[in-house]
């Protein structure tokens, strides 16, 4: 007998609106999880028109424009906790925690600040719950390339070398909305944690002061600057850098290719960008030698084409990566284990605090120990 899972979804028009398709994650196809039956029955959205349209959209009879109402009244097991911009997500995954859900899938980045982050994965721990967060590892290159680094299809990791999209965001936006994908890969990556950092931030070239601090977009705190060089040393040993400064990207390497990160292992290189639709690349030296050998593109059909041979969108490519999380996430539920196909509350939280260490280096002109004793805003303090 099938386990049914009643789910609810968060969203906010107009200020996050449902993130990146989690309006429809729970969308699961029958049979795709084998004993469980997922059922989408309610949503809240507190922009009336938005709520009409994301109910009719998701074919949702049930609708609420107070997602505390909904939580009340519904007795759900599963929640999207939607909106893009994060200046809800501590006050809506701690209030679905203590509703007594069994999962939450919470789109990026997971929080404001660590404190923020401390108390939602308390709020969480404390009743139970597991946490899924909607980070860019869940694809299916991701994944490949994870298991030829750990099969030594590229030597010993040597270095990870991350990049931010370079477009209008570049800098401390950049790597808070989107850095924290490539946080959470490099921290997959790497199989370790991070045990110290280094961060340069700077404005136009030059190094920020106080009069560049700003409140950033999409609800994200304070932030400061349009240029970030970051430095991290695992606890195995392993580094990694991560950069992110106002580009031009022209002819076919728009913005979302730029947008990656390198493995670099003693016997080669694996490249992957275009997140989260996905693009791998395999190179067959440790260090990249102009005209020694080309890049070899790789292909998965399984994630490229749909079951008749044609190709997948871009959007479909997006919702089954939300597939593959949402499978992760019940399935820890059902074996009352950590989340850990994908990033889990508590990879999310690492990741942000590989962000956070980036600023609190630059605040103090100093490089920082893992983990932070500053947990709020670098910039606040």
């Amino acid at each position: 007998m099938k386990t049914k899972y009643r789910a609810g979804v968060i969203g906010r028009t107009g200020r996050g609106d449902y993130g990146h398709g989690l309006d429809v994650a729970f969308q699961i196809p029958p049979d795709s999880i084998e004993g469980s039956d997922v059922q989408i029955v309610s949503i809240a959205d507190s922009d009336p028109d938005g709520l009409r349209a994301a109910g009719e959209r998701i074919g949702v009879e049930k609708r609420y424009l107070d997602y505390r109402e909904m939580l009340e009244e519904e007795s759900l097991d599963l929640v999207s906790v939607g909106p893009r911009w994060i200046d809800c997500h501590a006050e809506m995954v701690i209030a679905c925690a203590n509703a007594g859900v069994k999962g939450i899938l919470c789109e990026k980045p997971f929080a404001r600040t660590l404190a923020e982050a401390d108390a939602m994965m308390e709020a969480c721990d404390h009743n139970g719950v597991k946490v899924a967060v909607a980070h860019r590892r869940a694809c299916a290159y991701e994944q490949y390339a994870k298991q030829l680094v750990d099969e030594g299809v590229i030597g010993e990791i040597q270095v990870l070398r991350g990049h931010g999209k370079a477009d209008h965001r570049a800098g401390a936006m950049d790597l808070m909305v989107l850095g924290t994908h490539m946080m959470d890969s490099m921290r997959y990556f790497a199989g370790a944690d991070v045990a110290w950092a280094h961060g340069h931030v700077t404005q136009d070239g030059r190094e920020v002061t106080s009069a560049d601090i700003r409140e950033g977009d999409e609800g994200v705190g304070l932030l400061a600057g349009n240029g970030v060089e970051a430095y991290y040393v695992f606890e195995n040993g392993i580094t990694a850098h991560y950069e992110s400064y106002r580009g031009k990207p022209s002819g076919n390497h728009s913005s979302s290719r730029w947008f990656g990160f390198e493995v670099h292992g003693t016997d080669g290189i694996i490249s992957l960008r275009n997140s989260p639709c996905g693009e791998m690349y395999l190179y067959p030296h440790g260090l990249w030698i102009p005209r020694e050998s080309e890049w070899e593109r790789i292909l998965l059909d399984e994630w490229e084409k749909r079951p008749d041979g044609t190709s997948r969108s871009d959007q479909e490519q997006m919702h089954l990566s939300n597939l593959m999380i949402v499978k992760e996430l019940i399935q820890a539920i059902e074996e009352d284990r950590d989340v850990v196909a994908v990033s889990s509350g508590a990879d999310a939280r690492a990741a942000l605090e590989m962000i956070m260490a980036v600023h609190e280096s630059q605040r103090l002109k100093t490089r920082v120990s893992f983990p932070l004793k500053n947990r709020e805003n670098p910039y606040a303090v």
